[in-house]
This record gives structure tokens, C-alpha cells and sequence, in this order.
């Protein structure tokens, strides 16, 4: 019976150790799935939330917004996006073009000239109501080589 008993306790030490060695490697596991960063999601569509995409995108500045002319606008000719989305939430692909971007909150075009080539992110909301602008532009090297095939 004492042999049983041996047993039983060996037996039970190599099974706490294995519970041991189960929760650290489940407590490993979970703390790296945590501390990845997640990939931002370009698209959220839902009954009560809007379609929003955000683009980075370059180009060369065409006209500034003139204060004295308060209908005047921020034009840029850009380069082609190719992972443009329409209102459906479908892929397409929109050519280069020379289009306006109307500078969003805290966008500051200080600094910048008429023949700047510049990056710039743009935000498309399509739903419940249609908005886009500018939420960041930054001035290039003038030597920038920028692509409007």
C-alpha cells in the first residue's frame, strides 16, 4: 500500500508539473498575441456607422485655398490609387487626376507653394453622409519623381 501511495504522489508531482508547464506556456502565448499590434481595418460598414476609407497618397499642388477667396480650394494632381473603394465598398481603381482636398481641422498649408510635390492622407467617408478632405500633408524633396501615367 505505501508503494501505491509513493506512486500516487510521484505520479501526481509529474502532473502538477505538467499543469505547471501548460499555464506558463498558455500565459506566453496569450501575453504575445496581446502586445501584437493589430492591422487598422480601411473599411467599417454597418447599419448606424459611416463607410470610411483613408488613402496615403502623393502628388503635386495645383492651387492653395486663397482667404480672400473663401470658394477657392487645395488642388492636387495625384498619382493613381489603386486601392480606391467606391460607395459599395468595391474596388476602384482611380486614375491620376487633379482633384480638390479640402484641408481637414489642424491641416496646416504653411509652407507650401503652387508645384510643391507633397504626400498627403485623405478620408473618404461615403455613409450616412458623404465627406472627404485631407487629414495630414507633408511637403516632398523638390527632386521627388512623381508618377501621373
Amino acid at each position: 500500500m505505501s508503494s501505491g501511495l509513493f506512486l500516487a504522489a510521484k505520479n501526481s508531482r509529474h502532473l502538477g508539473l505538467s499543469i505547471v508547464v501548460f499555464v506558463s506556456a498558455l500565459a506566453g502565448l496569450l501575453v504575445t498575441a496581446c502586445s501584437e499590434e493589430s492591422s487598422p481595418t480601411e473599411s467599417v460598414q454597418t447599419e448606424d456607422q459611416a463607410v470610411v476609407h483613408t488613402y496615403t497618397v502623393r502628388g503635386r499642388i495645383v492651387s492653395l485655398p486663397d482667404p480672400a477667396h473663401p470658394a477657392s480650394e487645395l488642388s492636387i494632381h495625384h498619382e493613381a490609387i489603386d486601392d480606391f473603394k467606391n460607395m459599395a465598398d468595391e474596388s476602384a481603381p482611380m486614375g491620376s487626376m487633379t482633384m480638390p482636398f479640402p484641408p481637414g481641422a489642424g491641416v496646416s498649408l504653411d509652407g507650401l507653394a503652387v508645384g510643391d510635390a507633397v504626400e498627403f492622407v485623405f478620408r473618404v467617408q461615403w455613409k450616412p453622409t458623404y465627406e472627404m478632405g485631407a487629414t495630414s500633408i507633408t511637403k516632398l524633396p523638390a527632386e521627388t519623381k512623381l508618377s501621373f501615367e
